[in-house]
Formats: C-alpha cells, structure tokens, sequence
C-alpha cells in the first residue's frame, strides 16, 4: 500500500513543479526583466488586436496600414521616417549619394546585417548585401502578380519599363539600371532627375527582401517572411499572429542598448469591435487604434469606476496625421463614367455634419481638395464645396436621369466591421444621396482582399477608402493618381486617366524650384477637384489609447511604429 502512495505523491510533486514552471515562464514572457541603460527595461509581451486577419505579409503586395505596421517590423528599408515629425535617416543604407545632377543615385550599405536565422540559409549567408537590394527593387519593378507596388519605382530607374514588358525574372537578372559595384555598394541610374527618388526608398513596401529566400521560397514568401528586422514572425493562427525578437538585430538606441526590447509582440486579428474595450482593460492588449469618440465611455470608464480605482492606467495619444477618408468609384464604367453623376454627388454630402454629429468631432471635413492643409502645403485656388441639393438635382436630370429612367441602385463595398466609425460615416453617406437626390445605395460589408480583388477586376462601382501620405509631402497623395501612360499600372485603385495631370504631376517631381513645384502640386489637386476622380470626405488624426506601462512609443507621420524602441515598465497603482 505506501508504493501507490509514494508514486502519487511523486507524481503531485511533479505537477505541482510543471505548474510553477508554465506559471513562471508565463509571467516572465508577460513581464519586462531586464534593466538596460537610460531606464529601459528588456523583455515583456506588446499586444495589439486588428478587425480581420492580415491580408499579406509581403511587403510589395499590400498597401493596407495595418499590414505595413507589421512589414515594417520584419523588414528594414534603405531609409525610413525616424520620428512624429517624419525625419528621414539612413538605415539598411550607410549613406546615400545623388551624382550627375540628380540622375545617378550612389548607394553604401552597413556591413553585418543579418537575415533572420532559416532553412533557407542552410548553405548560404545570411549577410544581406547589394545583391538583395538590386533583387529587391527589381522584383519592385516587374511584372510578378506579388507586387503591387511597382508605381513607386516603375519609370524611374533606367530600363525598368523594359524589364516589365519583358517578364524577366529578377532571380535570373536584374534592372539594366541598376548596377552592383561590390557586396556593399551599388549604383542606380534614374530616368531623370527625380526630387522625391530618396524619400520613395523610405516606403515600408521597399522593404529589402533576401534573394536567397525567394529563389528558395518564390512566392510562398508572401506566407513565411524573411527579413532582416528587429522581429520575425514566431507562429500564424486565425486569432493570433506573434512575432518574436531577432537576438542577432544590428540596431542600437541611443544609449547603446542592443535592440529590440520586447521579447514578443502579438497581433490578436478577427477581434471584434465589442471585444476591444474588454481586451484593453483586462490588459489583454496594450493598445486600441482609431478610438471612436463616442465610445469614450467605454474605453475609460465611468467617474464611479474611477472612484473605486477599477480604471486602468493609461494615456491617450493623439498625433497630427496625414490621414484622408474617401470614396472612390469605377470610372470606366456607368453610371460613375459620366462626370455629371460625380457632380451631384460631391454636392449631396454634408460633410460638416458627417463630422461634427456623426462623428463627433472626430475628424476634419474636407470642402476643399483632398490633400489636408498642413504646414508644407495648402491649396488657396480650390473652390470650397458647400451642400447644393438643387444644383445637384439638376445634373442628375443633365445626366439623363429621372423619372422615366431612374438612377440604378448602386453597390457600396465597406470593408469595416458594423458600429465603426467608419460604418457610421458611410451610412450617413448613403442617407444623404436617398434623402437629397433619391439613390438607392447597397451596402456591401466585406473583407479588405475580396474588396482590392472587386476593384482590380473591375467588378466594383463604389467603394470606401482611405490614404496616408508615406511621407510629408504633397506629392505622396498626387502620385495616387499618376499614369504616365494609360492601362500601363497594375496598381487595383488607379482608374484616373489625364494626360495633362501626368505632365504637371512630372514637372512637380523633376524641378529644382520649390516654388515651381508648389504650383505644379496644386495645379495637380485642381485637376482631381474638377473632375471628382474621388469624393473626399474627411480627414483625421491618429487616435490611440496605451497601456500607461507602455514606454517608447513613438508614430511617424504615415502611421507606422518601430516596435524595437518599445519597452515595458510597470506601474504600481
């Protein structure tokens, strides 16, 4: 009888330890264990939740925020936004040169940079050198279905039209324009002497990619991401993306402390909108984007929680933002085909009331032009847009619409969850076109990939978007609408065609006058506004809540975050 009672007791002391150990670990992956110089704290978990799962992975696939937020953290640029003010610095690039008068771009990379640590690299180096760079932007510049983001490059280095056309794969060969000097040093011809070339380069889609892992991986990559930044990713659930801390980064702050600091960071997706509030205050995540206003409440608690100290410590971060929300439409087919129809409706939306009852303040109408008034550009030509019902009416009728021949009901594609502030805005939307002009509006709730697929395939007539600008900068909202050459991008959203909009949109970025460019920029957004390409609604600051223990957060202008200046602190209540 005491060998059954020996073996049990065994065996609780055994369960016992394997719980303390799960248990320790557990809070040793959640806390920050570490004192590093200037008061920084290594180790922890970051949380955050999404509204649906990433689309891609891929740095040249997707221009979605929420997925660059994550592609910026896998891979590094040449140069990127170092702060909220949107300072460019190098980083990937040792330095960069601009020679022959704008047109040849000189370029010296950091030595012992490593790829993330993966099969791939069985027989290879993880080194990244000049070789990824040159593979990396011209797979920019190709014709492979994975980029989406050619009309950052395409024209701009020499022979790139021509590597499109011909389908050459930028594992076999490379841009005629770009050549490669050393392992750490190469040279990129331009077309012509583009003001703006350098800060493209800062763009998270440019993001270099290994050669090596793509002639491995091909376009698998877009589903296991080899990068050389401060995170890699751990593992990929339908509720969970986590990234882990690449031990071998080559980035230090400023008081010499090896980056990053975080152990983990985890992405919740598929989060509900209800559930955010719970999450956040249960401290299950750290930070909740894009608060709404009216659910403040919620949020923060009411007077009668923070009596009783149930509140969780926290602090509201709001930065101005170049963020623009608009509709866009098919304008290759009806009824948006007919610049009459745009008309009447840039004339039935209230946007002042859209901003100021529906959304409550949150967010800034825009009555005139699309790009937001700020202290690089403003617009003083453009027309304001107030509500005109009547003049509205009457280009419906000019269009050909009335009663004999009533305005088809219109499909609407929202690709945000029900209650966001973004649904509400485009209800309201649709109230104001079937109250002012009688137009049935349908709208269609749907995922962000099966929306860009809508729209590429031109199945689409009227879909909500929005833009920030990638760096501070008139000309990263204009390049929206460039097509130097009609049907020649196989970019989903550009179906804007002006042959003279293309030619000031060119000066704007050749000329060496800052005044010139300035008039070439408006002469720009005049042209969007005369021909409604899009339908403006409004623009809008960066709203967040964060965990008060939450230190080193720092947003540039276009939205995106270095988590490696993350760290945690703990804060007694």
């Amino acid at each position: 009888m005491k060998i059954p009672f020996r073996r049990a007791k065994i065996f609780v002391l055994l369960a016992a330890a394997l719980l303390f150990l799960f248990g320790f670990l557990f809070f040793r992956l959640n806390q920050p264990d570490s004192l590093a110089k200037g008061d920084r704290y290594y180790g922890g978990v970051f949380s955050y939740s999404l509204p649906e799962k990433t689309n891609s992975l891929f740095p040249q696939e997707t221009n979605a925020l929420s997925d660059l937020r994550i592609i910026s953290q896998l891979f590094d640029p040449l140069i990127k936004q170092s702060d909220s003010k949107g300072r460019i610095e190098n980083c990937l690039a040792k330095s960069i040169e601009i020679k022959n008068n704008g047109k040849l771009v000189y370029i010296k990379l950091r030595r012992g940079v490593l790829f993330n640590d993966d099969d791939c690299f069985s027989n290879e180096s993880r080194e990244l050198t000049a070789e990824d760079v040159a593979f990396t932007f011209s797979l920019a510049c190709s014709n492979q279905a994975l980029n989406q983001s050619g009309s950052l490059l395409m024209g701009k280095i020499l022979g790139s039209e021509s590597y499109f056309k011909k389908g050459l794969k930028p594992v076999k060969s490379i841009v005629s324009g770009i050549r490669i000097i050393n392992p750490f040093e190469l040279e990129i011809c331009l077309t012509r002497p583009y003001n703006n070339f350098k800060q493209l380069l800062a763009h998270p889609s440019l993001g270099i990619l290994s050669k090596v892992s793509w002639g491995y991986y091909g376009e698998k990559l877009r589903l296991h991401p080899v990068g050389s930044g401060p995170f890699y990713i751990k593992s990929i659930s339908d509720t969970v993306l986590k990234l882990a801390r690449n031990e071998r980064y080559w980035r230090h702050d400023q008081f010499g402390n090896k980056l990053p600091y975080l152990d983990e960071v985890h992405v919740l997706t598929n989060t509900k909108l209800t559930q955010e509030y719970p999450l956040f205050s249960k401290e299950k995540v750290d930070l909740l984007f894009d608060l709404p206003v009216n659910d403040l409440e919620k949020a923060f608690g009411t007077l009668t929680d923070a009596k009783k100290g149930k509140n969780l410590l926290h602090r509201v971060h709001i930065q101005k933002a170049s963020k623009i929300h608009y509709l866009a439409w098919n304008l290759n087919s009806e009824p948006f085909k007919n610049p009459l129809v745009r008309k009447a409706f840039q004339l039935a939306i209230d946007r002042n009331f859209i901003c100021s009852e529906i959304l409550r303040g949150d967010g800034q109408a825009l009555n005139c032009g699309f790009i937001p008034s700020c202290t690089y550009y403003s617009n003083p030509n453009l027309e304001v847009i107030h509500p005109d019902l009547i003049r509205a009416r009457n280009y419906l009728k000019e269009a050909g619409y009335n009663e004999k021949n009533p305005f088809p009901t219109i499909s609407f594609l929202v690709n945000n969850q029900k209650g966001s502030n973004a649904d509400l805005w485009c209800k309201e939307v649709c109230k104001q076109l079937n109250t002012g002009l009688g137009i049935n509006i349908h709208i269609e709730y749907i995922g962000t990939k099966e929306r860009d697929k809508r729209i590429k395939t031109g199945k689409a007539q009227m879909w909500k978007t929005g833009w920030v600008g990638d760096y501070p900068d008139a000309e990263s909202y204009l390049r929206l609408f460039f097509q130097e050459n009609e049907g020649a991008t196989n970019s989903s959203e550009k179906y804007f065609y002006n042959a003279r909009y293309n030619r000031l949109y060119l000066h704007s970025i050749l000329t060496t006058n800052k005044k010139e460019k300035l008039f070439y920029q408006r002469s720009c957004e005049e042209i969007i506004a005369n021909e409604n390409a899009i339908l403006p609604i409004y623009s809008e600051d960066f709203f967040m809540l964060i965990n008060l223990r939450v230190r080193g957060f720092e947003m540039n202008p276009s939205g995106i975050i270095d988590f490696s200046q993350i760290y945690l602190k703990n804060i007694e209540n």
